[in-house]
């Protein structure tokens, strides 16, 4: 597709560089405040007691304010396949990283 967009712009006459930025690097763009590093601390370590223990098959997570291991067939099982874009989720997302809202916003009769 770059190479197509270039050699249409070259043959107009004008000239166009393209480039491709990674949406995974946008996912957090701001520093980790002291929050997110106790709370990333706490997930590393519980998941490290938990593979020590001898468990597989589980991811940590924080349930009613205590570290828990959660079996991933359970995470899975009951998680949506696909996110809304205008839902309530992805608001909480966008709130919670600080990142801009890039959904286009809905045209009449959508």
């Amino acid at each position: 597709m770059k190479k197509e967009i270039e050699a249409y712009f070259k043959k107009q006459g004008d000239e166009a560089t393209v480039k491709y930025i990674d949406p995974s690097y946008m996912i957090r763009s701001i520093p980790a405040n002291a929050a997110d590093s106790l709370y990333c601390m706490q997930l590393g370590q519980n998941a490290v007691h938990g593979a020590m223990a001898g468990f597989t098959g589980f991811s940590v997570g924080l349930c009613n304010n205590k570290m828990v291991f959660l079996p991933i067939p359970e995470l899975v099982s009951t998680s949506p396949r696909m996110m809304s874009p205008r839902g309530r989720t992805w608001e909480r997302i966008l709130a919670v990283t600080r990142q801009p809202n890039t959904v286009p916003p809905l045209q009449p009769g959508e």
